[in-house]
């Protein structure tokens, strides 16, 4: 096997999304799983294989054709990117995309239609965000509703209804699942806005009007942390209150936990230093990665 084209495609894949698709896909395959008393074994390793396979093509497509219609903003922002450091040919690019474009609905036609229309949103909502005439992605509030669209209420309510079928033979969203959804919301829409701000020299030079540009750094982080800090206050107060199906202890703990977090995060930035920006952007997706870690324990060990 060529290690270097492996490499190339990981870093084409981009790892961090890949590593937030996977933690999704298996945190509502267990907490699926768990109401109807087998806990994580109850959907089968086989049903959480099939959406894997169907999730990760679909991320590749998402990140991939975004790479391809973004070469030369690239080449300023992300240099690193096989296609902007010409380590890929675009013909190589495109085969990788559509390829996975049909592995993605191959896959989830075979595992059911609930999977199915979360992955044909995925692809269309991903293709709308980058490909003219639409490209969203030019405007800061159509990129942040396509982005939220798709990592919040697609993946969150559809791939558990996919789940939830399976092992209970009928679709049913326990509130809980509408509460992760809600704080999944927060966090991408955080996400949307904050993934600019390292970007704001190519962005600027290629006409992307993001929310950075038009209101500048500073109102950005505040409302950004404003809305994070809300949703993790949200989840304190349901697990001090008590929401059913869930370990409350936990949940208001870990979310203390993810809060002081963030504000351990934010102390970091230096808004006059590139670098501490970059760190700040990567370390928000650590708290998207943390949420599918801490929610799920608190339904399992409910």
């Amino acid at each position: 096997m060529n290690t270097t084209l492996v490499r190339t495609f990981v870093a084409f894949a981009r790892p961090h999304t890949i590593i937030g698709t996977v933690l999704a896909v298996v945190a509502l395959w267990a907490m699926a799983g768990s109401t109807v008393g087998d806990s994580v074994v109850a959907a089968g390793l086989g049903a959480l294989l099939l959406a894997l396979a169907a999730a990760l093509a679909t991320n590749v497509y998402i990140v991939g054709i975004n790479q391809l219609t973004d070469v030369a903003i690239d080449r300023i922002n992300k240099p690193y990117l096989p296609l902007a450091a010409g380590s890929i040919t675009r013909s190589t690019g495109r085969v990788w995309v559509v390829v996975s474009g049909l592995v993605a609905v191959g896959a989830a036609a075979l595992a059911g239609p609930w999977l199915l229309a979360a992955v044909v949103i995925g692809l269309v909502v991903g293709t709308a965000y980058s490909v003219k005439p639409f490209r969203l992605k030019q405007n800061h509030l159509a990129a942040a509703a396509a982005i939220t669209s798709v990592r919040a209420l697609a993946v969150n309510l559809l791939v558990y209804a996919h789940f939830h079928g399976l092992v209970a033979g009928e679709v049913a969203i326990p509130r809980y699942i509408w509460a992760l959804t809600g704080m999944v919301l927060g966090l991408t829409i955080s996400i949307a806005w904050f993934k600019d701000i390292p970007d704001a020299d190519g962005d600027a030079r290629h006409g992307i009007g993001t929310l950075v540009l038009r209101v500048g750094l500073a109102r950005v982080l505040a409302v950004g942390l404003a809305v994070l800090s809300a949703c993790y206050l949200s989840l304190i107060v349901a697990g001090v209150v008590g929401l059913a199906g869930v370990n409350g202890a936990l949940l208001a703990g870990g979310h203390v936990v993810l809060l002081v977090a963030l504000g351990i995060i934010v102390r970091q930035i230096d808004p006059d230093d590139p670098a501490t920006l970059k760190r700040f952007y990567a370390r928000i997706w650590w708290l998207f990665f943390a949420e599918y870690v801490a929610f799920p324990l608190a339904v399992l060990l409910a």
